[in-house]
C-alpha cells in the first residue's frame, strides 16, 4: 500500500533570498569619517603654510638646496635653525600625523568597495610614515650639522648634505607613495560612488602627476604641481568627508 503524504512547500512570500546590503555606518565609523575631514583640511594647511613659508620668507633670505650650493645652505641653516625647523615640523610631523587620520577615515568612507578601501588605507599609512621619517630626519640633521659645525666644519657640510639627501628622498624628491594613494581613492570614489565622481577624478590626475616626478626632467614642475594640486583635493576631501 502506498502512503501519501505532504509535503510542504515553502511559499515565495516566506522563502527569504540572500542579499547583499551594505552594513549601515555605526557612529564610530561617522565620527572617523568626520574626523578625517578635518585632518584632510589640517594636511591642506601645512602645505599653505609650506608654500607661503618658502616663497616669501625662506627664501627672500637665501635658502637654498644643500645639493645646489652645500655651503651657502649650512650657513642659512646656522642662522635661521629654528625657522627652519618649525618649517619641516608644520610640513612634515604634523602633516603626516593628520594623514594617517586622512588616510583611516577614507578607508571607511570607501567601505562599499573593501578591497580598494584597503590598499588606500595601507598607501595612506605608508605615505604618513615616510611624512614622518622624513621630518625626523630633517631636525635631527640640521641639529647634528650646527653641533659639528663648531668641531669640523667640513664633517658638517657632509652630514647636512648627507641628511638633505635622504630627507627628499623619504618625503618630497618623489612623489609616488602620495601618488599610489591617490590613485587608490580615485579608483575606489568612482566604482563605489561614495564621493563625487570630479573629486575622484581629481585624484587620479593628481596620481599622474605625482608619478611624473621620477622623471629628473619633469621633476621640479610635476612636484610643484602635485603639491599645489593636493591644496585643493584635500580642501575639498575634506568639505566631503564632513558633510552629513
Amino acid at each position: 500500500m502506498t502512503r501519501l503524504t505532504s509535503t510542504t512547500v515553502p511559499s515565495a512570500s516566506t522563502t527569504t533570498a540572500p542579499s547583499a546590503v551594505t552594513p549601515a555606518p555605526t557612529s564610530t565609523s561617522v565620527t572617523m569619517i568626520r574626523a578625517a575631514g578635518t585632518a584632510a583640511q589640517v594636511v591642506a594647511g601645512t602645505y599653505v603654510i609650506g608654500f607661503l613659508a618658502m616663497v616669501a620668507y625662506l627664501v627672500p633670505r637665501g635658502f637654498t638646496s644643500p645639493v645646489d650650493d652645500p655651503a651657502a645652505s649650512l650657513d642659512f641653516l646656522r642662522d635661521h635653525q629654528g625657522e627652519l625647523a618649525a618649517w619641516y615640523f608644520v610640513l612634515y610631523l604634523l602633516g603626516g600625523a593628520a594623514m594617517a587620520l586622512v588616510s583611516l577615515g577614507v578607508a571607511q568612507r570607501l567601505a562599499p568597495a573593501p578591497a580598494l578601501a584597503r590598499i588606500s588605507a595601507a598607501f595612506g599609512l605608508i605615505w604618513s610614515g615616510l611624512l614622518i621619517a622624513s621630518g625626523s630626519i630633517a631636525l635631527v640633521g640640521q641639529h647634528a650639522a650646527v653641533t659639528l659645525h663648531a668641531q669640523d666644519p667640513d664633517l658638517a657640510l657632509t652630514t647636512w648634505v648627507s641628511t638633505s639627501v635622504i630627507q627628499d628622498a623619504l618625503g618630497g624628491g618623489i612623489e609616488v607613495a602620495g601618488a599610489l594613494w591617490a590613485a587608490a581613492v580615485g579608483v575606489a570614489v568612482l566604482r563605489a560612488r561614495a564621493l563625487s565622481a570630479p573629486l575622484g577624478g581629481l585624484a587620479l590626475g593628481l596620481a599622474t602627476v605625482g608619478i611624473a616626478t621620477v622623471f629628473p626632467a619633469a621633476a621640479d614642475t610635476a612636484t610643484s604641481i602635485f603639491g599645489l594640486g593636493l591644496i585643493l583635493w584635500f580642501t575639498w576631501l575634506g568639505l566631503a568627508l564632513r558633510r552629513r
